[in-house]
């Protein structure tokens, strides 16, 4: 499976991993897991996303199935969102959706310096690592 959903932070920051070649069946997969998540987690619960790994994605697809994404019942148990990527074109992409979507999102080329981030933005959290 080329993703894993998991807490990094029990019910208070969840990680979603992707590597390789990503399907819109796992862009799903990935979404369902990461709600479920959020929907148990304690407020604000944030979520990082390392796409640092993959080697693909399904392009125009993968818009259209974040789209139609319903995200109002975890919107307000939402923190930040934090994409870990160098692509530009899934910068690009994701800062499409944000307006839409209506999260906190940054992107930061590594876990080290998104997890700062969040420290630094969070004052509630523990200390974090990976």
């Amino acid at each position: 499976m080329p993703y894993k959903v998991e807490w990094l932070v029990e019910k208070r920051v969840m990680l979603s991993r992707y590597e390789g070649i990503v399907s819109i069946e796992d862009a799903r997969g990935q979404v369902n897991e990461g709600n479920a998540l959020l929907r148990v987690g304690i407020p604000l619960t944030h979520s990082i996303i390392d796409m640092s790994a993959v080697e693909k994605l399904p392009s125009l697809q993968l818009a259209s199935e974040f789209m139609s994404t319903d995200m109002s019942d975890v919107r307000d148990k939402l923190g930040w969102t934090i994409v870990i990527t160098n692509n530009k074109f899934l910068k690009f992409a994701s800062s499409l959706f944000v307006p839409m979507f209506k999260v906190r999102q940054r992107f930061f080329s590594s876990l080290d310096e998104a997890l700062a981030f969040l420290q630094g933005e969070d004052d509630t959290l523990p200390p974090l690592k990976k």
